[in-house]
């Protein structure tokens, strides 16, 4: 069983795979830990439905949150959501990614990790990875989950890239800061302003162990206004005082996210080789939320793995192989489609009305932080 792609989908579903008994090879082009562009936004609902993420959730010290605090596009106004229970968490992506490595590998997952792969092959009875070494992987089953960029769904013709209908854009830089600033400046909270700049998508500021990442992501089409909506969201966020007055917030990371690209997406399986995680456009469309939506996408790919691996040793009469990872086609629908989706509504109207009527903010936060209908 081979898993291309170490990151949170990868390394999940390769800890699902062999902590069930299958024999997994998790192979990644990057050294962990490793440096990713990340806002790293934790679902509490995460932590709830994988048993596993609170380990590593405490081992990485993620920092929980209880309040979400929304901004208007133009900054002059707020609208505060809490809750008793945690909210979510942040976590440092260098830490959090490499803990999920971890696991697998503790659950018997063979690692391979600085080995680039440079071509895959899916054959009628395995499937094969060749690496920049020229060492070659075999494996009856493969899932991809290399990214939105990644080389399996290319090789095997399931997709050559997302349209600019299909991804956000994002440019974040984590910034450092004091203790007081983050008991002050923040306020335990998270920080969104919803359509800023009047952009299709938000802007955001998730305080974590000791820093902030800032960042805002748009929707493709407008990627030519990203650099001066980064530029005066972080003049907004100084103007509130709530970064440190010598911060270098220049020159940072960039990222591409297949928000809610599941949703149109229908080659999600191949021969003998499921996508999950961003390489199959499993973030959320309304927030661009990739950790928890990957995580979800791996655990039901490893169940129709699992079928067809048994299918594959002839245990399940009437069943092959392909027909059980076909399964997956349907069960992810089922399961999170309603979550993927952008809200049946009419948001330009409906984001007013967050800043002057409780209920509505509530529904928003909810929408924002749980995937709830509006």
């Amino acid at each position: 069983m081979l898993v291309v792609g170490a990151g949170p989908a990868g390394a999940a579903a390769a800890f699902f795979l062999a902590d069930s008994g299958a024999t997994v090879a998790l192979v990644d082009g990057a050294r962990f830990p490793r440096a990713k562009s990340c806002a790293g936004w934790l679902n509490a609902h995460a932590v709830r439905d994988f048993p596993f993420l609170d380990a590593v959730r405490r081992k990485v010290r993620a920092v929980p949150f209880r309040r979400l605090l929304f901004h208007s596009p133009d900054l002059q106004a707020t609208a505060r959501y809490s809750s008793r229970s945690h909210l979510g968490y942040i976590v440092s992506r260098k830490k959090f990614d490499a803990a999920v490595v971890r696991v697998a590998a503790d659950a018997g997952a063979e690692t391979f990790l600085g080995r680039k792969v440079v071509a895959v092959q899916a054959a009628e009875r395995n499937v094969t990875l060749t690496l920049a070494s020229g060492r070659r992987l075999v494996g009856r089953l493969l899932v991809g989950a290399d990214g939105a960029a990644g080389i399996v769904a290319r090789s095997l013709g399931l997709r050559e890239r997302w349209t600019d209908q299909q991804v956000v854009v994002c440019l974040a830089k984590d910034v450092p800061l004091t203790r007081k600033q983050s008991a002050d400046g923040f306020d335990g909270a998270i920080h969104v302003a919803l359509g800023f700049g009047g952009a299709s998508g938000y802007a955001w500021a998730f305080p974590g162990a000791g820093a902030v990442n800032v960042g805002i992501g748009i929707r493709a089409t407008e990627a030519g206004r990203l650099p001066s909506l980064y530029d005066a969201w972080i003049e907004g966020l100084r103007g509130k005082g709530m970064l440190p007055k010598g911060a270098d917030l220049a020159r940072p990371s960039g990222a591409v996210i297949p928000a809610g690209a599941a949703i149109e997406f229908d080659n999600h399986v191949g021969k003998r080789t499921i996508l999950v995680g961003d390489a199959g456009g499993f973030a959320a469309a309304a927030t661009g939320e990739g950790i928890y939506p990957g995580i979800w996408s791996a655990s039901i790919a490893a169940r129709s793995i699992l079928e067809a691996l048994a299918a594959d040793r002839g245990e399940r009469k009437g069943t092959t192989c392909q027909d059980a990872l076909l399964a997956f086609r349907s069960e992810w629908r089922c399961e999170m489609a309603s979550y993927l989706q952008m809200p049946n509504v009419n948001l330009a109207f409906l984001l007013p009305l967050v800043f002057t009527n409780r209920q509505i903010a509530d529904r928003f936060a909810r929408a924002f932080l749980f995937g709830e209908n509006l």
